[in-house]
């Protein structure tokens, strides 16, 4: 057993030193990117310099999704936070996790790497240094969405400024071409490279996307397990918050409640097409279940006061 414990523990070193040197290189890569605009200070196009202004602005943004993700909880399963109501009624089902010895809500998951239990664990982010879940997916999914379109603005500067280029040079492209000069390869070097993030960082958000609309986190879908099946629009408010659209755009915190009764369900179960066991257990309307509104914890509330 003491053998385990070392072993993860050094895995949980490894990956946390490779996680910082996955991020500070994807950072430099960045602020290098964003150097090599300045090769093209000295065209007439003034919407260069808008879509420089444009990179810097969807950099500071990333950095600060980076940051909130990195840095938050992820969501952890507090035993004081969880109703005695509600752990009595799981307990008959033997609810518990193995390693804390603690009571664990049906959608959380034990992170070895982090060793507590995350509600809506979606995967543990070496990248981010972190585990993805119920409160600070919002952040991973805006650190994606504003890392793809910083690198976009970035090939359309370098598209634009090599166009304007070859347009008002007098020589032929070949010899251009043939011609080796530090800036010349340091574009082709970040072109490359953004050609590879565009690749990696569009399929982490396409996972994300299809994992908000089905509600089912990356664990759940190797489980071939699901969260209630509703619309979109109500799963992307469990994962941005239920606010105005504005927030939804900024790496502020989302206004929601975490349903710790909240059950998942089998893929037969939702082929099937049958009534959902929370309209049950957890009516609100009905005076003989457990009262659902015991088990929401208001995160945002409780950060106001």
């Amino acid at each position: 057993m003491e053998d385990e414990n070392n072993i993860e523990k050094t895995k949980s070193i490894k990956s946390k030193y490779m996680g910082r040197t996955l991020l500070l290189l994807t950072h430099i890569l960045i602020v290098w990117g964003l150097y090599t605009t300045s090769f093209y200070e000295n065209s007439q196009l003034s919407i260069l310099n808008n879509l420089r202004v444009v990179a810097f602005f969807f950099w500071i943004l990333l950095l600060t999704c980076q940051i909130r993700t990195s840095f938050s909880d992820p969501g952890e399963v507090l035993q004081k936070n969880v109703p005695i109501k509600l752990q009595l009624v799981h307990d008959m089902y033997n609810k518990k996790c193995k390693k804390c010895n603690q009571w664990k809500p049906p959608r959380a998951h034990h992170c070895k790497r982090c060793n507590k239990c995350i509600f809506k664990m979606d995967h543990h982010c070496e990248w981010e240094n972190n585990c993805i879940g119920a409160l600070n997916q919002k952040y991973f999914v805006l650190f994606l969405i504003y890392m793809l379109l910083h690198i976009l603005t970035l090939l359309s500067i370098h598209s634009i400024g090599i166009s304007e280029y070859f347009m008002n040079s007098k020589r032929k492209i070949i010899p251009i071409l043939m011609t080796i000069t530090i800036k010349k390869c340091q574009i082709l070097g970040i072109l490359l490279l953004c050609f590879f993030f565009i690749i990696f960082v569009s399929q982490l958000l396409w996972d994300q996307i299809t994992a908000i609309n089905d509600n089912q986190t990356v664990i759940e879908s190797r489980q071939g397990k699901f969260g209630r099946q509703q619309s979109f629009v109500n799963n992307f408010k469990q994962v941005f918050g239920d606010q105005e659209w504005y927030y939804w755009l900024l790496p502020t915190k989302p206004k929601m409640k975490l349903n710790y009764a909240e059950l998942v369900y089998g893929e037969e179960l939702i082929k099937q097409g049958t009534q959902y066991l929370e309209d049950i257990i957890y009516d609100e309307t009905n005076p003989a279940s457990i009262h659902f509104k015991e088990f929401m914890l208001d995160n945002y509330s409780k950060q106001k006061q």
